[in-house]
């Protein structure tokens, strides 16, 4: 009876194979594991190159990234103001230059001679004084041509030496630059002016 006892107690409980679940296990978490990686791969989200472009635009300094800046089709929106770079820094000091010597023309429909001594002011460097002193020859037959324009009424104006030196800062600016000269000159002052 003991034996009838010992078959009978194996036969009422079946015993479940835990080998076979847990290989069924392993294999639906590999499968789900592969799924996952699959999908990153194919999607592209585990790109490195394009995580490395990234890096890299970040990391770029600015004069780099200007270089290479997108073509024109792209819009490219500034991040930060970009500030210019002052080639000299004497820019901006103050220099005349006093023409040697003085210009004598006739006033336009008059008896009446002008001579006048023209000294002119710039906030730019050497290079534009050395202009003027290179082709002063021509700047003085403008002023002399615009000075000779000048009619004996104007003379009476109140602003007429004013009116005079800015029509002439014009005039040598024009000179200037029609031999591709930088034309800086800022004012023309008189430092002597003379009407007989």
């Amino acid at each position: 009876m003991a034996d009838e006892k010992v078959a009978s107690t194996t036969e009422g409980k079946k015993s479940f194979p835990l080998i076979p679940v847990i290989v069924g296990v392993l294999v639906v978490v590999v499968v789900a594991v592969g799924a996952v990686f699959a999908t990153l791969m194919l999607t592209g989200a585990m790109n490195d190159q394009e995580l490395e472009q990234a890096l890299a635009e970040i990391e770029t300094p600015p004069a780099a990234a200007e270089a290479a800046a997108p073509a024109e089709g792209d819009a490219a929106v500034p991040t930060e103001p970009q500030l210019l770079v002052t080639p000299n820094p004497e820019r901006l000091g103050t220099l005349y230059y006093e023409m040697p010597r003085p210009l004598t023309a006739n006033i336009n429909g008059s008896r009446k001679v002008m001579q006048v001594t023209v000294a002119v002011m710039t906030h730019y460097d050497q290079m534009v004084i050395d202009s003027i002193v290179r082709h002063e020859l021509a700047i003085r037959s403008a002023i002399l041509a615009d000075m000779s324009r000048t009619p004996e009424d104007n003379l009476l104006l109140p602003d007429f030496r004013e009116q005079l030196g800015e029509q002439l800062r014009i005039t040598i600016n024009a000179v200037l630059e029609d031999f591709g000269e930088f034309a800086g000159v800022e004012s023309v002052y008189f430092t002597e002016f003379l009407v007989q």
